[in-house]
């Protein structure tokens, strides 16, 4: 009798997606609030409701308080976490609740120890103490592909079916190709069967993509300035796509999203999870050579970052100023991290070929690290869009000119790989800027952009988006590798290798440990 009601149920909702998009929530169902959907969360939703659970709904770990000060360790030292205004209770909190119907809470994919992300060191922890059944493997995200979870009958198998959330802590991303899309797309490499799938993959209208799971924290200083400089107007861009609109709106897609909810979250649930979201800071707070981060005068740590005013650095600005006390320090790793922060904020360089910077300032350019990861002492961007870096793409292939230091993380074969399509001008020109990869089919030129995710493209559906990502928030990096969208680069010297070859930094080998040595303690 439950199986037939809860095929019924899902029935329902399926219908209700496609005829409308719009999805009741908890306020709905007494008559005040009905949301609607975006575009591309009308695919989402109706395959997350048609997606597997586990065979029963497990229960989620979560702890009864999260207090003032969290500290946990990491590979580096120690990460902190810190709530200005006090301790957090979690049964009253619904960023700690199971809003939706695989057992799911915020908190599954976004703790304290992974610096309120998730990383592969957590995500293993959890599956081999729950041996897979946490709700974190839930086959809607939590799998590769969902029928990879369900086939799995050993714990190899169920491995193997989450591999990349246990290698990478990367999450399956599965998103709808816009209806006003300029490219066509291809499926080149397919390694988990879900692209090619009739219900989850292209036949359906979408693709997936695996990425990292974006830290929940510091969301307060990720703002912008309206134009007198009076008060905060926009977020810049939410989530590595920049898909969602608000907090609010991340709040309640990801709710029936990846936590398969029946019913939105109401309006009151919404506004607590985010005010938990926005009430907490995370930082390194104790680096394991240089100590404590807030000894001799430094600011590093969440406490003072919770101080901290969220503005528009002015130009000429130093983005990051946390270090400044120990320029003068004795000790060697102190003085070490200062340099590397004045790398991070001085050092100029050149960079040509990158789509949402050198369309608007000129190719080439000259810039700092700073000069992108521009929110102070935060280091996420106080700009709306993305930046194509040529991370996990064919850069290798363009014949413009501009992608020939971008090939120092092409796609690795554990990610799908696409083709995308993209017609030429009238003219005959690439529409994809700074990018040229010809190709004709049909007697029609294209160019071809391949790549494991196409980034802002598959919400935008412009050519001009593909391989853009958002410049993400920089605090707490050590205790979230890997780094970048799909986990492409292990750990920071691979971060900063890439970023030495990619815009010519010249490092030599102690500025390059400087600068890794300064990352590590944000």
């Amino acid at each position: 009798m439950k199986e037939t009601l809860k095929a019924l149920f899902l029935m329902g909702v399926v219908i209700t997606v496609v005829s409308g998009g719009v999805v009741q929530s908890a306020d709905a169902q007494n008559g005040s609030r009905t949301p609607e959907l975006a575009p591309w969360m009308r695919l989402v939703w109706r395959q997350a409701m048609v997606a597997p659970r586990m065979g029963s709904v497990p229960f989620a770990a979560v702890p009864v308080f999260i207090p003032q000060t969290l500290t946990n360790r990491d590979a580096r030292g120690f990460v902190s976490s810190y709530q200005p205004q006090g301790a957090t209770r979690t049964a009253t909190n619904p960023f700690f609740q199971r809003l939706g119907t695989n057992g799911r809470t915020c908190f599954t994919c976004h703790q304290p120890q992974a610096g309120w992300a998730m990383n592969p060191e957590s995500a293993a922890a959890i599956f081999a103490e729950t041996k897979g059944t946490d709700p974190l493997f839930s086959p809607v995200d939590g799998a590769n592909c969902p029928n990879l979870a369900t086939s799995a009958k050993t714990l190899a198998q169920k491995a193997a079916a989450s591999s990349q959330l246990l290698t990478k802590g990367n999450i399956r991303i599965f998103l709808p190709i816009p209806a006003n899309a300029e490219y066509q797309v291809r499926v080149i490499r397919d390694p988990y069967g879900c692209e090619n799938n009739a219900t989850y993959g292209l036949p359906s209208g979408g693709i997936s993509v695996y990425r990292r799971v974006m830290n929940s924290a510091n969301l307060t200083m990720n703002g912008q300035f309206s134009s007198d400089r009076s008060t905060i107007n926009s977020q810049g861009s939410i989530m590595w796509d920049g898909r969602e609109a608000s907090l609010e709106s991340q709040f309640q897609d990801a709710t029936l999203g990846h936590a398969q909810a029946a019913v939105a979250p109401s309006t009151e649930q919404i506004a607590a999870g985010v005010a938990f979201e926005s009430g907490v800071f995370t930082a390194q707070s104790f680096d394991n050579d240089a100590r404590s981060l807030a000894a001799n005068g430094a600011t590093g740590g969440p406490v003072a970052l919770s101080d901290d005013p969220p503005f528009l650095p002015a130009t000429g600005l130093e983005a990051m100023t946390m270090f400044d006390s120990w320029t003068d320090s004795r000790s060697a790793a102190q003085a070490s991290i200062k340099r590397g922060q004045d790398i991070f904020n001085n050092r100029q360089f050149t960079f040509r070929g990158v789509a949402g910077a050198n369309d608007t300032l000129g190719n080439p350019a000259t810039g700092t690290c700073a000069g992108c990861h521009s929110n102070q002492n935060v280091g996420g961007s106080v700009n709306a869009g993305g930046k194509h870096l040529g991370i996990g793409d064919n850069s290798s292939s363009d014949q413009s000119g501009n992608q020939t230091s971008a090939t120092v993380l092409p796609p690795s074969g554990d990610q799908p790989l696409f083709s995308f399509l993209c017609r030429r001008d009238a003219n005959g020109n690439s529409i994809i800027p700074f990018f040229s990869n010809p190709v004709t089919i049909d007697g029609i030129v294209y160019d071809d952009f391949r790549t494991s995710d196409p980034g802002m493209a598959l919400i935008s559906g412009k050519c001009k988006d593909l391989g853009k990502f958002k410049v993400p928030r920089l605090r707490g990096l050590a205790s979230r590798a890997p780094y970048f969208h799909g986990g492409n680069a292990a750990d920071l010297s691979d971060v900063v290798d890439f970023y030495n070859r990619r815009f010519d930094l010249g490092l030599n080998q102690q500025e390059r440990r400087d600068l890794i040595n300064f990352l590590g303690t944000l």
